[in-house]
């Protein structure tokens, strides 16, 4: 294993110097809200974060993620509002080259995004998504987003108070722990939480002070284009945090229907803590499923899946940041030897204006406790390297 963690950190380090990429994007990133002690909204159009920037968050980017000495943020939006347009689009394009270094000969399987074993390196479109935001009033704005033919974000956002209070109608992400665009988190896959997944309901949210909120009423089903309620349930999802200086940290809570129809519950609480040019994150998830008859608990017994990651980035100059991050996924306590441990390290380049190289190694832990008989569920210690190439507007 020592001989593995030399060449993962030796292959980090080269490519952090020689190519210049990393692991995150130019979207939404939990540690900007807290370095610069502002609340998401003062940067995006949408209240809750993410998805395109207004005038004050494109000249965040352009700045290399940083404010100028002289930003006026009253006067660009005065100037925004003199010229703003009804329509505004943005493009994400994400290639990958995947390398496997443990290959699997029988079948030969191609690799993707989330495979943990290949027998062929391939070239894949990990992202081709076009973002249509329209204000259609002071108070409403319609979204609408689509990744290579399938639907993700289609809501509409009312700033009932503004700043204190959004409603959001349609399909969206839904508001559970440190909004991530990395879908390949452990943890998130366990849970069906990624950054690609979405549901139908309605959203409402904001912020008070340094407190922020938000809650949501689903169908439960969190894929997106899935707009039937395939269950025929309701699922309930609340987060509330708050910020105090550097650090931002706060809980999450979901509760619904699994399709043995019985109610699923996942339980969370995160951490961001910015200093300086270092970002500290961590998330650590729970869940577990109970009878109609049976009393939601959250004793040690009553918990049937566990699962964490905790990383840290470093902005070596405005253009380059080099990552790491450590996450573990046990989704059935009861079943000796299904654990899931994965270390993630990158880096990313941004070598123009809107134009980045990411780099990705995947070191997955083989787990000697591994059950043959659910060989599916659980990585067998094979890595991987994947360079990206994100393009932007």
């Amino acid at each position: 294993m020592s001989y593995r963690f030399q060449f993962a950190f030796l292959v980090f380090w080269l490519c952090g110097l020689l190519t210049f990429s990393f692991v995150y994007d130019s979207g939404a990133r939990p540690e900007f809200a807290a370095m610069e002690d502002k609340e998401c909204v003062f940067c995006h159009l949408d209240p809750a974060g993410g998805g395109p920037r207004n005038a004050i968050g494109q000249v965040y980017e352009d700045n290399y993620f940083e404010f100028p000495e002289d930003f006026d943020p009253e006067a660009i939006m005065a100037e925004a509002e003199e010229v703003r347009q009804r329509l505004t689009m943005a493009v994400n394009i994400r290639t990958a080259y995947i390398k496997t270094l443990h290959v699997n000969l029988d079948g030969r399987e191609r690799a993707t995004c989330t495979s943990c074993h290949s027998a062929v390196d391939s070239f894949l479109l990990m992202q081709g998504e076009l973002t249509v935001n329209a204000q259609a009033s002071d108070k409403l704005r319609l979204t609408l987003s689509n990744n290579m033919g399938a639907p993700l974000n289609m809501f509409a956002t009312v700033d009932a108070i503004p700043t204190h209070l959004y409603v959001k109608v349609g399909q969206f992400r839904l508001p559970f722990g440190l909004k991530q665009r990395d879908h390949n988190i452990l943890v998130r896959q366990g849970y069906n939480l990624g950054s690609h997944k979405r549901d139908v309901g309605v959203e409402v949210g904001g912020t008070y002070g340094k407190v922020f909120y938000n809650a949501a009423v689903v169908n439960g089903n969190r894929t997106a284009g899935q707009a039937a309620d395939n269950n025929q349930h309701k699922g309930w999802v609340a987060t509330a945090g708050g910020t105090l200086g550097p650090v931002r940290g706060g809980v999450s809570f979901l509760l619904d229907r699994d399709r043995q129809l019985d109610r699923e519950m996942i339980a969370g609480a995160f951490l961001t803590a910015a200093l300086k040019n270092l970002t500290l994150e961590g998330e650590f998830n729970f869940g577990g499923s109970f009878g109609d008859d049976e009393s939601i608990g959250f004793s040690d017994d009553d918990i049937a899946s566990k699962g964490y990651y905790a990383g840290a980035k470093y902005r070596v100059m405005p253009e380059l940041m080099l990552s790491g991050r450590y996450g573990l996924f046990d989704g059935d306590r009861t079943l000796k030897g299904d654990g899931r441990q994965r270390i993630t390290l990158g880096a990313q380049y941004i070598f123009m204006q809107n134009g980045s190289l990411e780099l990705f190694y995947w070191l997955n832990f083989a787990n000697d406790d591994r059950n043959r008989e659910n060989a599916d569920r659980q990585l067998e210690g094979t890595d991987q390297l994947i360079l990206m190439s994100h393009f932007w507007f």
